[in-house]
């Protein structure tokens, strides 16, 4: 009966020698029936697992007097490296066996015992509780692990954090915190996709690492941040591993047949100097990096008292962004477009401002790099698509000719599954057919090159709305994102309108960019144009549109209700030309 049983059954002397072992036993063993009998345990397995190693030796065997009085001793539980080269971990209970007449056994020597030898025997049942003790060490690894790259998460970095501070108090000793994150990042998830971004991200997990000292800790706090701690390392030391990991993170990546360049932005905190605890050392060490982002990116910095106005003022900003919305701070101003061969206006840019209660009137690069960072960026890009089409849905109702409003989004936006609907929203609310809108995106925003964006664009332009490209000429200027996209417009980046027409070399590429679209079936528009020298010669080249201080900055719409109706006195009124 005790044969069948799937649990193991052990029965040892006072020797601890094996006398009887049933099958069950054997096979969580990895020993046959045959070499158990006779041996102690300790001799049956290779080793004991870990912390578990005393466990089959003699401190931890269940106490011999409190046996001998038939006192079981239950739940010893220990990992096994077995003979057939398993790692088995066992639960065990111990009972004292006892004869028919209810008399411990303790009085009847054990088969083959010599004289002196302890007088009892145990039964010994074993239950293999592997699968138990390895999803335990699985929930462990994902309660103190990143999943995605295998590293420390935050929890786990604070509380060796913690602990490295403890002994630095006591020796008198450093610790150096980095903050790292990664250049522009989210340009490749945006572009290339969340699977690629996640396999960069493992890569560069994996060089940090090799960066780093078996004693650092290397940790991710999640997206594209990381944290390296140093432990009694001197300035120079540190020094050094910041330029280790630049180095590192700047060689080219190779991934899924593609090459990539990154840069990494590394801020550093040091204590005692900078603070005593994990939170002050992990926040000054984020000043530091952002101000490393300011200084040109791909660098590092080392936090000095004047950061800290710098960080209290970001978090001042993430937390107005988060209320500027309800709290109706947000608004826009409009640059018209004019057409270069009549100087109608035939459309307006709607650009986003920021009247902060905090920090005032703020302009798109004082904020919309934390809107990204903070994930509000497509919020903000939801609001300012139902305000420009609010606006020019109440221009047309007081008579204004029939302008299109171009609308500059995020690539977030077009990434995030939400476009669609946001503008067949904004269109319903204003009432504006789809050929009223224009939306522009980036270059970076065609690279992804993925099914779900093609069809995003496809299903944009059924709607009516038409789409340009913006600041085309600095970005990846490839010919095969325009054949495969129902791309409308290019929008030649001021950088190269503003030599105009002196600079051959910039004349040339706009003069080809112009030609390109023209055989293509696209519009061209002129960014920044400021001189009358710079209008002449993209109307010589046959350039569409402009924008520009040349006609006016942007204005509040008050002031572009005068100008169109300025602009329609001056030149007549005419439609504008829509794709």
């Amino acid at each position: 009966m005790v044969n069948a049983l799937t649990e193991g059954i052990l029965v040892c002397d006072g020797l601890r020698r094996v006398t009887y072992a049933n099958p069950s036993a054997a096979r969580l063993l990895g020993v046959p029936v045959a070499e158990l009998i006779g041996r102690t345990l300790a001799q049956v397995v290779l080793s004991a697992v870990d912390e578990f190693e005393t466990t089959i030796h003699d401190a931890d065997w269940p106490d011999r007097d409190v046996m001998a009085e038939g006192l079981p001793q239950l739940n010893q539980i220990f990992g096994l490296h077995c003979q057939d080269g398993r790692t088995v971990w066992v639960s065990s209970n111990w009972t004292p066996l006892y004869t028919e007449g209810g008399h411990s056994m303790t009085a009847v020597p054990a088969a083959g015992s010599n004289a002196g030898t302890p007088p009892y025997s145990v039964l010994v049942s074993l239950v293999d509780i592997t699968q138990i003790r390895e999803a335990q060490q699985r929930i462990r690894h994902l309660a103190t692990h990143d999943t995605l790259t295998g590293l420390l998460n935050r929890s786990a970095l604070e509380d060796r954090l913690e602990h490295a501070l403890a002994i630095a108090r006591r020796n008198r000793t450093r610790v150096s915190v980095m903050f790292l994150d990664l250049d522009r990042f989210k340009n490749v998830n945006d572009t290339l996709g969340h699977q690629f971004g996640d396999m960069l991200l493992r890569e560069v997990a994996a060089r940090l690492q090799a960066c780093a000292r078996e004693a650092d800790t290397v940790a991710r706090l999640g997206g594209d941040e990381f944290v390296v701690m140093l432990e009694s390392l001197d300035a120079l030391g540190t020094r050094r591993v910041a330029e280790r990991i630049l180095s590192a993170i700047s060689a080219p990546f190779h991934i899924d047949g593609q090459e990539l360049f990154l840069g990494v932005s590394i801020g550093i905190a040091v204590a005692p100097h900078d603070g005593d605890d994990p939170n002050t050392l992990l926040r000054k060490a984020d000043a530091a990096m952002y101000l490393a982002k300011e200084r040109g990116r791909n660098n590092f910095q080392t936090f000095t008292s004047d950061l800290d106005d710098r960080v209290s003022r970001r978090f001042r900003i993430e937390s107005g962004l988060r209320r500027a919305s309800d709290r109706n701070e947000f608004y826009a101003d409009y640059q018209p477009r004019v057409d270069v061969k009549s100087g109608r206006i035939v459309s307006v840019e709607a650009l986003i401002r920021w009247n902060s209660a905090d920090f005032g009137r703020m302009m798109p690069g004082q904020f919309i790099q934390d809107a990204e960072e903070t994930g509000l960026i497509v919020e903000i890009d939801r609001w300012i698509l139902r305000a420009a089409c609010d606006q020019l849905a109440r221009w047309r109702r007081i008579g204004l000719p029939q302008l299109r409003m171009s609308i500059n989004l995020s690539g977030q936006a077009f990434s995030s599954g939400q476009l669609s609907a946001m503008v067949r929203g904004a269109l319903s609310t204003s009432g504006l057919p789809g050929d009223a809108v224009e939306l522009e995106m980036t270059e970076g925003i065609l690279i992804r090159d993925d099914p779900s964006l093609h069809a995003l664009l496809t299903e944009l332009r059924a709607m009516g709305v038409s789409l340009a490209l913006d600041d085309f000429g600095t970005g990846y200027s490839s010919l095969s994102y325009l054949h495969r996209f129902p791309i409308d417009t290019l929008k030649i980046d001021r950088s190269f309108v503003q030599d105009l027409p002196h600079v051959a070399e910039r004349a040339a590429i706009t003069r080809a960019i112009i030609m390109m679209a023209q055989a293509m079936g696209m519009k061209t528009v002129a960014e920044g144009v400021e001189t009358t020298g710079q209008l002449e010669f993209l109307r010589e080249i046959g350039c569409d549109e402009y924008q520009g201080y040349l006609l006016t900055r942007p204005l509040e719409p008050s002031a572009v209700q005068d100008l169109v109706r300025e602009n329609v006195r001056r030149y007549g009124l005419r439609e504008p030309r829509l794709l």
